[in-house]
């Protein structure tokens, strides 16, 4: 009993002790075994497990897919070529991030739909055509379509301000009608570039909510060493064993 004892012990701690590595995984399915000693912005550093001692590596850090740390951790590298997102600037997506935060590491024009995206760029789009800055509003950005409405609210004001000003203390009947006639160019072109901005916002925000479901849908299991106290009733008999967690 003793010795079975013993035998499951030293089977439970070669597997801690197997399990107690850092796991990368490459872009074309490669796993290597390694601790990793530094992870740069560009690469990363590392020694393989078989040779703890030996020389370090270095691999670019858009060549990796994931790293499984020993402690469980897992670390996801964004795809930058499909998201528009230089490689040095993927590890900066973080949750609860503002729309200005991040605006600027995302091309819209990679966006591709997917099925969970939260807004339509197509109705932020028909929404800003009728009232300007609607669709920045809709797709949660309120502060931003407020200020395009002001601006179509200037567009119209301004104008017709001017041309009473010109009434009441001057007489330009001819820059009055021009500044009446400016009216409807200077509102479509606020709505217009308006209709551009929602769609633009209504993409971006999708392609970060995007990133923040790759980063979070991980797949982790793991082996891990247990001993335990079985008793009959009348004597308690510990046991070793393993126990199998699996996360995602």
């Amino acid at each position: 009993m003793k010795k079975t004892l013993f035998t499951l012990l030293l089977l439970a701690l070669a597997t801690w002790c197997a399990a107690a590595q850092d796991l990368i995984t490459l872009r074309d399915g490669t796993d290597i075994e390694a601790r990793v000693l530094e992870v740069g912005d560009t690469e990363i550093r590392y020694r393989r497990a078989d040779n703890p001692d030996g020389p370090s590596f270095v691999l670019p850090i858009s060549d990796l897919l994931l790293i499984r740390y020993a402690n469980g951790a897992n670390q996801t590298f964004l795809p930058p070529d499909t998201l528009g997102i230089p490689v040095g600037q993927a590890r900066q997506i973080v949750p609860g991030m503002k729309y200005g935060q991040y605006k600027s590491l995302y091309n819209p024009a990679l966006y591709a739909r997917q099925q969970h995206d939260p807004y339509l760029p197509a109705v932020s789009g028909i929404c800003s055509a009728l009232i300007p800055g609607l669709g920045q509003m809709v797709s949660g950005e309120v502060g931003r379509g407020l200020a395009w409405f002001g601006g179509a609210v200037g567009s119209i004001v301004l104008p017709i301000c001017g041309v009473a000003y010109l009434s009441t203390y001057t007489y330009h009947p001819q820059l009055a009608v021009t500044l009446l006639l400016c009216i409807p160019a200077a509102y479509l072109a606020v709505d217009i570039c308006s209709v551009v901005d929602a769609v633009r916002v209504a993409k971006v925000k999708n392609m970060y909510v995007q990133d923040l479901r790759r980063t979070s849908s991980t797949f982790d299991v793991r082996l891990q060493p247990y001993v335990a106290a079985f008793s009959n009733g009348f004597v308690q008999t510990p046991v070793a064993g393993l126990s199998l967690a699996v996360s995602f």
